[in-house]
């Protein structure tokens, strides 16, 4: 829960800490029905506080409008009752998966008879600082208790008063299920009190940024705990040679106009140059669904409605109904241009030919590639984790949509029969 804790910057860090770590020792130990229950539990709460949380949330929009929030980050403030529905039912599903804490993979026996195998175990105690994303509360909270972790959220002042409201119900879900409410702390601190959280590697074991590229980048350079990056999504369609355009069309459409404010929506379209008779229809039906297109020369030559774009459109994430369309000649020169430009986040190649497909696959640098089907779907609740934690665009310990095993390690657990390494040891203990 949001505290306001009367205390110097130092000591309140200190005490948010001690409790995380505490609580964390008894999450990591927890019965998989306890965990399930605390957050059925907030599912429950989210379902019968929901006019609250709109009330809250609202008052939260007023105010970023009032300090002239930019639209973009306005649409991640909002948690309008759609979103609200949406946190309940992914709260239930992730209830419904496998517990990752204990399961045994990778076994195997050794020559000498040892039975060898890792475990999963939590990481320990998390720290989540992002802006806006009220949701992010109740998805940060949900797979941390699920994964057997402790979780810091600092979220932006932004959405202070509905994340104190969250704060709380997770508090009481917590305790409802016997769990300590310290497992999730959502708590408002100072820039000051964040910069020494993020010095605190003997106490935090990894800190997870969401939030514009400044915020992240910030938070990489600071902290001396490590952070797995959520960059921008720079996210590429390229429509090739041997492409259906009527799968393509709609692909188009719903990578950008399905939630144009998300890091998984579509930035960059890429047009195989023998597709230069369907340009035309192409831009047409862009133009009519009120996207703006910033073109290369020859899409620019096609409308007079087309902006030319500059060097700086081809690697702008717009988080808008905003295109940057380029004619391109040929598989591998889309490929260079994804790979030159792109933010490693998500790409699409949209083609009937398998061994282009096959291509793009291995060739394109990304955490997510997909093959006739839109961006929106690197999606975590897609995906079959009940929803993610973010998206990372690292390649260590996570790449792409975060869920429960990303907030695991492994330990090796080794059984034997009495072997030992060597045979050279005396047995007589009389000396």
């Amino acid at each position: 829960m949001t505290r306001e804790i009367p205390m110097t910057a130092g000591s309140r860090v200190k005490e948010i800490v001690d409790r995380a770590k505490k609580a964390s020792r008894q999450i990591a130990d927890a019965e998989t029905a306890a965990k399930n229950t605390a957050l059925e539990n907030m599912a429950a709460r989210l379902e019968r506080h929901s006019k609250d949380i709109l009330q809250e949330n609202d008052r939260d929009l007023k105010l970023a409008q009032k300090n002239g929030i930019e639209n973009a980050l306005y649409e991640r403030l909002r948690f309008d009752e759609a979103k609200v529905r949406s946190r309940i039912n992914s709260l239930n599903k992730i209830a419904a998966l496998p517990d990752p804490v204990g399961q045994v993979f990778q076994q195997q026996k050794t020559a000498n008879g040892l039975r060898v195998a890792r475990m999963r175990v939590p990481l320990g105690t998390l720290l989540m600082i992002y802006e806006a994303r009220p949701h992010v509360t109740v998805n940060a909270g949900a797979f941390a208790v699920k994964s057997g972790n402790a979780i810091i959220c600092k979220g932006g002042s932004e959405a202070q008063n509905c994340n104190r409201l969250l704060g709380r119900l997770w508090a009481e879900s917590l305790a409802a299920a016997g769990l300590s409410e310290d497992v999730v702390q959502v708590v408002a601190l100072s820039h000051e009190e964040v910069d020494a959280l993020l010095t605190r590697p003997e106490d935090i074991d990894l800190v997870i940024p969401r939030g514009g590229k400044n915020l992240i980048r910030t938070v990489a350079e600071k902290s001396r705990v490590p952070v797995i990056k959520h960059f921008e999504g720079v996210c590429h369609i390229y429509i090739g040679d041997k492409a259906d355009t009527e799968k393509a069309l709609p692909i188009v459409l719903d990578s950008k106009l399905l939630m144009p404010a998300v890091c998984n929506a579509g930035e960059t379209l890429l047009i195989d140059e023998s597709l230069r008779p369907w340009l035309p229809f192409l831009i047409n039906a862009l133009l009519q669904n009120g996207i703006e297109i910033r073109g290369c020369p020859v899409a620019c030559a096609v409308s007079p409605e087309i902006l030319p774009a500059d060097e700086a459109d081809w690697s702008t994430e717009y988080l808008d109904k905003t295109y940057a369309l380029k004619v391109v000649g040929g598989l591998n020169e889309a490929i260079d241009h994804i790979n030159g430009y792109g933010s490693g986040h998500t790409d699409v190649i949209v083609t009937e030919n398998y061994s282009d497909a096959g291509q793009f696959v291995n060739r394109v640098d990304s955490a997510v590639v997909l093959v006739n089907a839109s961006t929106m779907f690197c999606d975590g609740e897609t995906l079959g984790m009940g929803a993610e934690i973010g998206i990372s665009t690292d390649k260590f310990h996570a790449r792409g949509p975060m869920g429960l095993n990303e907030l695991t390690s492994y330990k090796h657990v080794i059984y034997g029969m009495g072997q030992v390494m060597g045979t050279a040891f005396s047995k007589n203990s009389s000396g």
